[in-house]
């Protein structure tokens, strides 16, 4: 499989990136039906792209980025989410969503802010939450019989989305 081991960490970001959606926005459906499409299209690309192309292609045409793309207040929550997250499935982005924010889009404050607020998570080197970091580890090494499932699951998510 090409790119098997930036599909398995875009796996295991997806699902740490629910795990938190999950935990913060449990009562916000709209929020959750969304973020089950997070990062998705990169598990296909990394199939016919190297990294860097993948990686480009999907920042660009993605509204929980930061990039010229119209966002909805679903699309902010969602990069806090992919913030927060980059902590737990990332070793070499060691920041918490509070401390990306003012370290690389102190731009952002006046939107973001209100997001970690809300979460509980607006302070700066927090340590990493517990029931995150345990389930978090136990999603290390899918197999490609998860990350087949895992596209299987997308590509009906993806339907259904269209459908609606």
């Amino acid at each position: 499989m090409k790119n098997k081991e930036y599909i398995e960490y875009t796996y295991k970001h997806r699902k740490v990136v629910m795990l938190l959606a999950k935990k913060y926005f449990s009562d916000n459906k709209e929020l959750l039906q969304q973020v089950e499409l997070h990062d998705l299209d990169k598990l296909y690309t990394y199939l016919f792209y190297d990294k860097k192309t993948a990686s480009k292609l999907h920042r660009e045409q993605t509204p929980h980025h930061v990039n010229d793309l119209e966002k909805t207040d679903l699309d902010y929550i969602e990069m806090v989410l992919d913030w927060e997250s980059a902590r737990y499935t990332k070793p070499d982005k060691p920041l918490n969503a509070y401390d990306t924010l003012y370290a690389y889009y102190p731009e952002m404050v006046d939107v973001i802010l209100p997001i970690l607020q809300e979460m509980g998570i607006a302070k700066p080197n927090t340590p990493m939450e517990e029931d995150i970091l345990e389930a978090t580890n136990e999603i290390d090494n899918p197999t490609t019989e998860d990350i087949e499932k895992e596209l299987t699951t997308g590509v009906k998510v993806l339907l259904k989305t269209k459908k609606a």
